[in-house]
């Protein structure tokens, strides 16, 4: 009883903290000091334009922690970062669906949605399951490359004193997603061929997959969201594919819950088929405690570490 009394309580203090500095966050964001005040709607979308804009904006991200960008609905305090963004740089393609986030983004003057942006410029590039657009382009470094000349080109419209900063701020910066790119490259081909797949949480890792590890390499028992119910055909059709492909190792995400790994897990013993969930979860929706470059790495590490065994 103790014990869970003690949880409790540190589980309060936890969710204290994150308020305070929610708040905080934001009363530092809302002064004003003359920089261009920025909302994205994400970490990893944050990080970059973070990366460009340097000391000359104030950056602040919507979607941070564990929560789920899929389905996150405005809560107290959120009304203000939309009311007072000068530049708001979403994902787009169909991630922020919230309907209260969806509204906010619509009534914006000056949204850049920098999936939406790929999408125009490079429509071959962008995925689809079952008729639904992925929205997790940045699980591929080569497309978040990609997005940078639109924040260089949508932060020095508005500031254009200082367009070649930007500029060389945004060069410096595709150089090193070039650089990690190829380095995930390298490390996902020295895996053997045969072993080369990804089995997740839920549909997030396409983009991953085929850029690094080939195409149909990715398979979840969840869709493109993880917010449906898991069937039992999903999960048969799932085992299949781990007994076809030889699979002994399952991944959790950081911000998905276990349930479904644990059940296909608990199939395929059954079945006689010897596979384990790892203890390490990968970040996909989630960027967790790194900055985007470092989350890359470490899932490009996860995967090469399980799948080399």
């Amino acid at each position: 009883m103790k014990k869970i009394f003690l949880c409790l309580l540190l589980l309060l203090i936890s969710c204290s903290q994150n308020e305070n500095r929610k708040r905080s966050d934001l009363e530092n964001w809302l002064k004003d000091n003359g920089k261009i005040k920025i909302l994205s709607t994400t970490g990893m979308i944050g990080d970059l334009v973070s990366r460009v804009g340097k000391e000359r904006i104030d950056q602040l991200t919507l979607i941070y922690g564990d929560v789920d960008p899929h389905t996150y609905e405005l809560v107290k305090g959120d009304d203000e970062k939309f009311q007072f963004a000068q530049i708001i740089f979403s994902n787009g393609l169909g991630l922020e669906h919230g309907a209260s986030v969806q509204r906010r983004l619509q009534m914006h003057p000056r949204v850049v949605s920098l999936g939406n942006e790929i999408q125009k410029r490079s429509p071959e590039s962008i995925l689809t399951k079952n008729g639904q657009v992925d929205p997790h382009i940045w699980l591929d470094v080569s497309l978040m490359k990609m997005t940078v000349d639109t924040i260089v080109e949508a932060l020095s419209e508005r500031d254009p004193v200082f367009a070649a900063e930007y500029a060389d701020n945004g060069n410096i910066l595709k150089e090193e997603l070039e650089a990690l790119d190829q380095k995930i490259m390298k490390m996902m081909q020295e895996i053997p061929d045969q072993k080369r797949y990804l089995v997740t949480s839920h549909d997030a890792f396409n983009y991953f997959a085929k850029r690094y590890l080939g195409d149909a390499r990715c398979i979840a028992p969840e869709g493109l969201a993880p917010e449906g119910q898991l069937s039992v055909s999903d999960i048969q059709e799932v085992v299949l594919k781990i007994q076809l492909n030889n699979i002994h190792v399952l991944f959790p995400e950081s911000n998905v819950s276990k349930d479904s790994l644990k059940k296909i897990a608990y199939v395929c013993k059954e079945k006689g088929i010897d596979v384990r969930i790892s203890n390490d979860p990968l970040y996909a929706d989630a960027m967790g405690p790194r900055n985007y470059l470092e989350m890359m790495q470490y899932n490009a590490d996860v995967i090469s570490g399980e799948l080399n065994e």
